[in-house]
């Protein structure tokens, strides 16, 4: 099958900005930046860390008794809150990039609204995967990973079947046709991509190799949680898909 095809009936190469982001990234980086500001610059040490009990996604919420529990009401909420924290600057930047490169194009293909949605449905896949995996830990997990993880596998769908001539008339809004789930776990490039992103997510995980900006334990299930979320869901968002 041939991504590429149609891209001939794209409108003319023009010239663009460099940084061309969908508004709902630059929402989210403004979001992110500002949060992670508050925690680190306008809060005492003591009320962030009451925000990270509050506010992180902590797997024995779940299984403890409410006694045990210093916010029983997180359990609402936690699920989501989690990646809107980060462990520091570096961590932020880092998401944030990755939120860039590949946010960015899933963004242009779902609009604002459903990518809002499928961010926060995501999260909640990466927490439901790192809770599967850790039913009674009390380690806080945070971080956005689970939702870039996402956006990974909602662009291996449509994105790495493409030729050049397909991905140049992309960036002049073109949206090509997506790989079902069945092409995309049978085509060669997605397999591959799977494949390096899963090895790589398991050496940084497993801590054979350090990551910038996650020197703190790596919820790895909270990653995989996200990708096979977006690998699996995306034609549930992809308004181009039949």
């Amino acid at each position: 099958m041939d991504l590429g095809s149609g891209a001939g009936d794209a409108p003319p190469a023009k010239r663009e900005p460099a940084l061309n982001l969908p508004p709902v990234i630059v929402l989210l980086i403004v979001i992110f930046v500002g949060v992670h500001a508050v925690r680190t610059l306008l809060i005492s040490p003591d009320l962030d860390y009451q925000v990270i009990l509050a506010f992180s996604f902590i797997p024995a919420y779940f299984t403890f008794p409410v006694e045990q529990i210093p916010y029983p009401m997180a359990r609402y909420w936690s699920s989501v809150t989690y990646a809107f924290l980060h462990g520091d600057w570096t961590h932020v930047f880092v998401n944030l990039l990755w939120m860039v490169a590949f946010g960015s194009v899933v963004a242009k293909r779902f609009g604002g609204q459903r990518f809002l949605l499928f961010s926060l449905f995501a999260a909640i896949a990466g927490a439901g995967a790192h809770f599967l995996m850790r039913p009674g830990d009390i380690t806080p997990v945070i971080g956005a990973s689970a939702c870039v993880a996402a956006y990974m596998g909602a662009a291996s769908r449509f994105v790495l079947g493409m030729s050049g001539l397909g991905a140049a008339a992309m960036r002049n809004g073109y949206q090509p046709p997506a790989l079902s789930l069945l092409q995309a776990l049978t085509n060669r490039n997605v397999l591959i991509f799977i494949g390096v992103w899963m090895a790589l997510n398991f050496l940084f995980g497993t801590g054979f190799a350090p990551i910038a900006g996650e020197d703190v334990k790596i919820a790895w299930e909270a990653h995989v949680g996200g990708f096979l979320f977006g690998l699996l869901a995306f034609s549930l968002f992809d308004p181009y898909s039949k």
